[in-house]
């Protein structure tokens, strides 16, 4: 990934990032256009690219993220942190880590 993409602007990288969520929630990663989540996004495809190598690249961004977002409600709400499974379960309802949000 090119560094450039974390010098943009929190509300910028957080278009993006939902824009790739949404169009790789609603289609299979194949049938994903780079050109709908630059749409989607407000960047045109080419300044995608530029910050993404391939729709790959930006695939296994999202999906490090996502990793890294879970990891931390997990911790946060201290999910397993009990043997209770209601109590578990409750955790983690409470800990369902929220997206970039615009």
């Amino acid at each position: 990934m090119n560094n450039k993409f974390f010098g943009l602007s929190i509300e910028k990288q957080q278009r993006i990032v939902n824009a790739s969520y949404k169009v790789f929630s609603e289609n299979s990663y194949k049938k994903a256009p780079m050109s709908e989540i630059a749409d989607e996004g407000g960047v045109s495809k080419a300044l995608l690219f530029h910050y993404f190598i391939s729709k790959k690249e930006l695939y296994m961004y999202l999906w490090e993220n996502s990793i890294e977002m879970t990891r931390k409600a997990i911790i946060e709400y201290k999910t397993l942190e009990t043997s209770d499974f209601f109590e578990m379960l409750k955790r983690s309802l409470l800990s369902k880590p929220e997206l970039f949000t615009e």
